[in-house]
């Protein structure tokens, strides 16, 4: 499958680019930086919608993970207006190519947003636990609306076009497994229920979903089963998440529900 990656320099999206090609896909980097890469690749800025369009030119599928991160240097209107200007230049470009499958790396912060330690400790306003793809978008900062506003674009895009969407609301990505020994604060990562996942898993769960027999619109969260931070999952639950509703009965074995993407993909983390 001719495949084209955005972001192509960037943590996930290296590892994104090995993976496809170890599996015999035919690989189109993009990225504002250059990293080197001994294959296909492209120097581009998502920002110009001609440059853009002219890259994914015969693609089959594009893995989108080119924007602006959360923590960035830029100012929060940049992020916004930026990020949303590039997810139009390739979902547009991409349906105008007629390219037939389109793989977003969203956040989990579309969810609820990020907490920072100098945020007051209040009750985590989760909709239900544990966590899958189907919570209601609520995002709290510009970088999560951005991310909110892609999905909606990719809504638009199914409706509209000949073209399967993946949302993938990816927790914090790390290269290595947590040692699990971090204290829980009520200020980090509280509404995400202290998820994570590594570079090489999101890796091997977007090949998995280039080759699943997908259609129309799907929102996934992948996560790996069990918290960064120590303590048994139950018990942080009833710590930090006493209110919240739960899907399934107590005692609570994980914060997150991959089913959907087990049964879709066939995918489920192998680092735990």
């Amino acid at each position: 499958m001719k495949v084209v990656v955005t972001g192509a320099a960037g943590n996930l999206g290296s590892r994104v680019t090995g993976e496809l090609r170890s599996a015999g896909h035919e690989v189109l980097g993009l990225d504002r930086k250059f990293a080197g890469f001994s294959r296909r690749w492209r120097r581009i800025n998502l920002l110009d919608g001609a440059s853009v369009m002219q890259a994914l030119v015969g693609a089959e599928a594009v893995v989108h993970l080119g924007n602006h991160p959360g923590r960035s240097r830029r100012m929060p209107d940049h992020i916004l207006a930026e990020n949303v200007a590039m997810n139009f230049n390739v979902f547009e470009a991409a349906r105008t190519a007629g390219v037939r499958l389109i793989v977003y790396a969203s956040s989990v912060q579309v969810m609820r947003g990020e907490r920072l330690f100098s945020d007051p400790v209040t009750q985590s306003t989760l909709p239900w636990l544990p966590l899958d793809g189907n919570i209601p978008a609520a995002p709290s900062n510009p970088y999560a609306l951005s991310k909110s506003i892609g999905e909606d674009m990719l809504r638009y895009n199914v409706r509209h076009a000949e073209i399967t969407a993946v949302s993938l609301r990816f927790p914090f990505l790390m290269a290595n497994p947590p040692a699990r020994t971090l204290q829980p604060k009520h200020c980090q990562r509280l509404d995400e229920a202290f998820t994570w996942l590594t570079y090489a898993d999101g890796a091997r769960l977007i090949r998995a979903v280039l080759v699943a027999p997908l259609r129309g619109f799907r929102i996934y969260f992948p996560a790996a089963p069990l918290p960064m931070v120590a303590g048994e999952v139950e018990t942080l639950r009833q710590q930090f998440f006493p209110r919240v509703p739960l899907k399934v009965p107590a005692p609570l074995a994980s914060f997150v529900d991959g089913r959907a993407i087990r049964e879709d993909t066939g995918w489920s983390p192998r680092d735990v």
